[in-house]
């Protein structure tokens, strides 16, 4: 066998063998020199975007932030969508129980007019001649038909009353669900909304449009039971509005005021004269005022 044979040598090996050393300290220079580039260059781009997350931020990669947005949309339509299907069968259930008890209000209503024309038989009867006239028992019979259509009567008119009563709360009930689903539209789509704001709104109706506080509550509900917050909607941009011009209007004016203080000129202190020096001759005084004064006094002296 040969001596290559013996000892093979592979070709990578060979080639790592015979490649050119390398300077360590050159080394070491090129990459300082690469990463004072980077630096100068500035920070790796950030492929991060912040998203708003349940109300909380994150930092998430960018590619995902419209896959993100399009969820947090899809989960908000959905939740708008369902709990605008939750009011509508809310809405019909208080129509249908509301339709239902109305009709028994009705049959009630039927049977106590047709008691209340049986009773009409008997207002002012004379029991003693009646009695005399068709005898004890026929009189036993037909008082006893009287107190079976004033009992009647007594109860149609109790069930009438309740079937109002259930009647009037199921429509309060359905009212109370109609605001409550007008609050939810109108926390979503107006900033900082909360009970103080209501109170702010309903006093800011009140004193501008003179609209009470019931007839603002009662704006809040379509004649079909259903919400309507537009009123509102209305009054907070108002009031808002109104709000940023009296701010602003305030800010103007304390600007104005400053300015007007700061262009009035002091007053002049006592012994001092136009130039701000005192009078007569002083060495403090700039080379050109103390010779124009010196002269000044020199011509009166020669004037004399």
């Amino acid at each position: 066998m040969t001596e290559d044979a013996t000892n093979p040598v592979d070709v990578e090996d060979d080639a790592i063998l015979d490649a050119p050393e390398v300077d360590a300290e050159s080394y070491s220079d090129d990459t300082d020199q690469a990463e004072t580039e980077g630096a100068e260059d500035g920070q790796p781009e950030d492929d991060t975007e912040e998203v708003d997350w349940d109300g909380a931020k994150y930092r998430v990669p960018k590619p995902l932030k419209d896959a993100l947005l399009r969820q947090a949309d899809y989960t908000r339509k959905t939740q708008e969508l369902a709990d605008q299907r939750r009011t509508v069968e809310q809405h019909f259930t208080s129509l249908t129980q509301q339709a239902e008890l109305q009709q028994a209000t009705l049959e009630h209503r039927v049977n106590l007019r047709t008691v209340e024309q049986q009773l009409q038989q008997f207002q002012n009867t004379d029991w003693q001649a009646y009695s005399a006239n068709y005898g004890a028992d026929a009189t036993a019979s037909a008082m006893a038909s009287w107190q079976q259509y004033r009992d009647a009567k007594a109860e149609l008119e109790g069930a009438i009353a309740k079937t109002e009563t259930e009647v009037q709360q199921i429509s309060e009930r359905s009212t109370a669900n109609a605001i409550a689903e007008a609050g939810k539209v109108l926390s979503r789509e107006i900033e900082g909304w909360s009970s103080e704001l209501v109170t702010t709104l309903a006093g800011y109706a009140a004193e501008n449009f003179g609209i009470t506080p019931q007839e603002l509550r009662d704006s809040v509900v379509n004649p079909d039971g259903t919400a309507d917050p537009r009123t509102f909607k209305v009054l907070a941009r108002l009031h808002k509005a109104e709000t940023e011009l009296a701010r602003l209007k305030s800010t103007q004016t304390k600007a104005q005021q400053a300015a007007k203080q700061a262009s009035v000129t002091p007053a002049k202190a006592v012994g001092q004269r136009a130039g701000g020096y005192k009078p007569g001759l002083d060495d403090s005084l700039p080379a050109d005022e103390w010779l124009r004064r010196r002269n000044a006094q020199l011509a009166k002296a020669g004037a004399r």
